[in-house]
């Protein structure tokens, strides 16, 4: 008895291409077809995305009176495109760039870790929303490294208001109390994954409670930072040339 095509078969050879040809996905940002190999974004627009100077990496550290977290690690500079990305990701369900900036996560990140996690989100917000978007990144992230993924290694015990016009020493107010870890982690390595980092207040506040818990070793990787507001920071402190190096944190 000859045998028919199963289901996934005729979906994966004959309807997705159809599909594809019929209605061609789109870059999210700039509307252009993509090609076949090409995930939310072409490569123009990927592109177009701006590597962040690690010397900027150094500077936010340094900024930061008592970092609990050991390397942190900030891929791209928040610029229009990056801006775009997070803003869909966010507000508009577009959850497959998750996929595209945790890839980029993972080329610069190559350190071993016990277990992978992110910043919890304000409940008011994930009812919202829906999901976490950094959860979703680090979900990602963690399946390419056959990783174990903690959703909830943090709990968010209060909702703290918007960060968006608070100064750093508000910021760091803010979060106080905000974050525990029930866990016990005990010599454990974490990696701790966030969209935007800004002034670093809110994943400071939750690497401490990691290393209350007893982690060992608390990496943050964060995929972006405004340039802009940081070098304005600075500026108020009273530096006004702020130097660039190419070290490492």
């Amino acid at each position: 008895m000859e045998r028919q095509p199963s289901l996934l078969f005729l979906k994966q050879h004959l309807l997705d291409p159809l599909l594809s040809f019929v209605f061609p996905s789109l870059c999210v940002v700039c509307s252009t077809p993509l090609k076949n190999n090409d995930a939310c974004l072409c490569k123009t627009c990927l592109n177009d995305l701006t590597l962040l100077d690690p010397g900027y990496v150094c500077a936010i550290k340094e900024e930061i009176k008592s970092p609990y977290f050991d390397k942190l690690y900030i891929i791209y500079e928040f610029d229009t495109v990056f801006q775009t990305l997070i803003h869909l990701l966010k507000y508009q369900h577009f959850t497959d760039i998750s996929r595209l900036l945790a890839k980029a996560l993972l080329t610069e990140i190559t350190g071993k870790y016990d277990f992978t996690s992110a910043v919890p989100l304000n409940s008011v917000r994930l009812r919202e929303r829906g999901y976490n978007q950094s959860a979703l990144i680090a979900g990602y992230f963690a399946q390419e490294r056959a990783l174990p993924f903690s959703a909830d290694l943090i709990e968010r015990i209060k909702n703290t208001p918007s960060q968006t016009k608070l100064n750093r020493e508000q910021r760091i107010e803010n979060m106080k109390d905000a974050f525990i870890c029930r866990q016990n982690l005990n010599g454990r390595n974490i990696l701790l994954i966030d969209d935007v980092i800004t002034t670093g207040s809110t994943l400071n506040a939750c690497a401490q409670v990691l290393k209350a818990a007893g982690a060992k070793r608390v990496d943050i990787g964060a995929l972006a930072t405004p340039v802009g507001i940081f070098q304005k920071n600075m500026e108020r402190a009273g530096i006004k040339n702020l130097e660039i190096s190419n070290k490492s944190s």
